[in-house]
């Protein structure tokens, strides 16, 4: 087989998960130049899980020319805990690999260095190298599906504790008498808001005799209510399925209530299938429940952000994996960025210093900082009036998804934002603090994490 000219020295990601294994064939910068996925098998053989595994993987460099030498390593993700020296998977409550040698049977079966890691902390990695998370030093993600697992980063670093069980937030109790969990407890965050969870309640409620949209294809008890079905479900403002979803949103958002009280992260991410298919419905809830937090007095800190990777966050993650597992580090960027935070030197009354360069004119500085020049309409280039921030202004500056926006209101404070801009930061989670130019300056200079400005010159 001739090697692939596109691929080179590559590198191999895998999310196995409770329905489908997603496959990637990946440059180091995280460019993915394939996919190829296939369901799991329902067997309680996990050596069918494990030819499943292997007959994709194999098919993906087949279909690419990629010969298995020309891969640096690979990255294997696995709903559970897993011994990472070992190579073994420990326990995976929603599947059939628990005690499964799987590190060692892929690097003899592939000829190269396997890592194996839990599916939603590499997740978590992902969107932290290149997602939604990226250039935060702390986050957490929360990844629903057929189940909810967790990853914890914090001062940059992946968190796994002493047995490898740190981020099992799916196994957070959250009601002490609730339904049975597949992990033998009660009550659990995954049995009360994962679409395994869900699905139950639906059930549950055509039983029970409730109309709903969903009553003709579960009513032989057989297959699962997907993700899409349910989005299709809410789009017709069906009245089981938005109760019991919201029931299940409402959990979640507590959950990242607690989340937020007990590490205090620069963001929460919220990933995973139901995420992507529902989020329209589910995020708004989940903030709601994060505003009545009456802790949450700090300027920034545990703002909730849908993933931005969609499916290709576990697969992401695991290619940074392989490479930390070879002593590369591709998140090293990223760490440098988020100390290439400029410092705003001087503001006057018609010009200010960002750095060395000086402006004069309003400007902009975004999460990635990045400066550029607010553009004033008309009206406001020829009027007295105040300055109106409207959503236009803040989509530029708000790019990459801050936890707080900084909004230098000019020497007299001449600067206002509309009803819709105010909404738009609302419905992102976007805390904003109105000051003027010189505190706004200072605040900005002082602030860590995912923050940007916004600052008006006039006045």
């Amino acid at each position: 087989m001739a090697k692939s000219k596109k691929a080179g020295r590559c590198y191999v990601g895998v999310d196995v998960g409770g329905t489908k294994i997603l496959a990637a064939l990946a440059k180091p910068t995280g460019k993915i130049l394939a996919r190829k996925r296939e369901t799991t098998p329902r067997s309680a053989d996990p050596e069918d899980t494990f030819a499943a595994l292997v007959a994709l993987v194999s098919g993906l460099l087949t279909e690419n020319e990629v010969r298995p030498r020309d891969v640096r390593a690979m990255g294997i993700t696995v709903p559970g805990i897993i011994d990472s020296e070992t190579g073994n998977v420990v326990i995976t409550p929603n599947m059939n690999l628990s005690g499964f040698p799987l590190g060692a049977r892929l690097e003899r079966e592939f000829g190269v260095p396997i890592a194996l890691g839990n599916d939603v902390s590499m997740g978590t990695l992902g969107e932290q190298w290149l997602g939604s998370a990226a250039l935060a030093d702390s986050a957490v993600g929360i990844f629903v599906g057929t189940g909810i697992g967790g990853g914890i980063i914090i001062d940059g670093k992946l968190i796994t504790g002493h047995r490898g069980m740190a981020a099992e937030v799916g196994h957070m109790r959250m009601q002490t008498d609730g339904p049975l969990c597949g992990c033998g407890g009660h009550g659990c965050l995954e049995a009360l808001a994962s679409r395994t969870a869900i699905e139950r309640d639906i059930r549950q409620g055509i039983a029970a005799g409730r109309k709903t949209v969903l009553a003709e294809s579960v009513s032989d008890g057989s297959g699962v209510i997907r993700s899409n079905v349910l989005r299709r479900a809410l789009e017709v403002k069906d009245e089981l399925v938005q109760e019991v979803m919201t029931r299940a949103a409402q959990v979640l958002g507590l959950a990242c209530l607690q989340i937020r009280q007990l590490l205090d992260p620069e963001v929460i991410v919220l990933g995973g299938g139901l995420i992507e298919a529902c989020k329209s419905h589910i995020l708004p809830i989940v903030l709601e429940v994060m505003a009545t937090d009456g802790m949450a007095k700090a300027r920034s800190g545990g703002k909730v952000v849908v993933s931005s990777l969609g499916d290709d966050a576990g697969v992401l993650g695991a290619v940074a994996l392989a490479q930390q597992y070879l002593g590369h580090d591709p998140l090293e960027k990223v760490r440098s960025a988020v100390r290439r935070h400029p410092t705003i030197a001087e503001v006057g009354d018609d010009s200010i210093t960002v750095d060395s360069v000086t402006y004069d004119r309003d400007i902009y500085i975004r999460v990635d900082g990045k400066v550029g020049k607010r553009t004033k309409s008309h009206g406001e280039a020829n009027s007295d009036a105040p300055a109106v921030v409207e959503p236009a202004d803040l989509k530029r500056v708000c790019k990459g998804d801050p936890s707080i926006l900084i909004i230098g209101t000019g020497g007299n404070g001449t600067v206002v934002l509309s009803d819709d801009a105010e909404e738009f930061l609302r419905k992102r989670g976007i805390v904003y603090e109105p000051l003027p130019n010189r505190e706004a300056a200072d605040a900005y200079n002082v602030i860590r994490g995912r923050k940007a400005a916004l600052i008006h010159l006039g006045g």
